[in-house]
């Protein structure tokens, strides 16, 4: 190849600045998108394990609870968490530190199905529980929620047991 005076040595052969600075920006926002994409699969695996751990929890809290209530702790119109006395935390094994137990103001449930504020005791209660984990971010707590029925247990060498 014989260069002619214009040329100076120059040839095809070569990239642009322009096309490196293409070719490294289209690089830069697709490893931006596999990041972010990476990033969000972690966020909702992490949440997905945190649901499953405190469905569990919450299922197991419903069990206690129901036990306790059985075991002649039936409370008339009792206040938020009255239920979640020690035997019954006691029985939630592996909870994890920081983890938020409770259950709301229970709703009375009248003979014919409905639901009002526990002002007087009708012996049926609707109790709902929440299982909380423990984290400082907001967008990654996990609250369960599971509402059981209580009642209050027969005891027929008191009186007799009625449907």
């Amino acid at each position: 190849m014989v260069l002619d005076a214009a040329d100076h040595g120059r040839d095809d052969r070569g990239e642009t600045l322009v096309e490196l600075l293409v070719a490294v920006v289209i690089l830069g926002i697709a490893g931006v998108a596999v990041m972010t994409g990476l990033a969000m699969t972690v966020k909702a695996s992490d949440i997905q394990r945190k649901s499953t751990t405190n469905g569990a929890y919450v299922r197991s809290l419903a069990e206690a609870v129901q036990d306790w209530v059985a075991a002649g702790h039936y409370a008339a119109c009792p206040a938020a968490n009255a239920y979640l006395s020690p035997t019954v935390r006691g029985r939630l094994t592996g909870l994890p530190a920081g983890s938020g137990l409770s259950h709301d103001k229970p709703l009375s449930i009248g003979p014919t199905g409905a639901r009002s504020a526990c002002t007087t005791d009708t012996g049926v209660q609707l109790v709902t529980l929440h299982v909380t984990s423990p984290d400082a971010t907001a967008s990654r707590k996990v609250d369960e929620v599971l509402t059981i029925v209580v009642r209050k247990p027969c005891d027929p060498s008191v009186a007799p047991c009625t449907s």
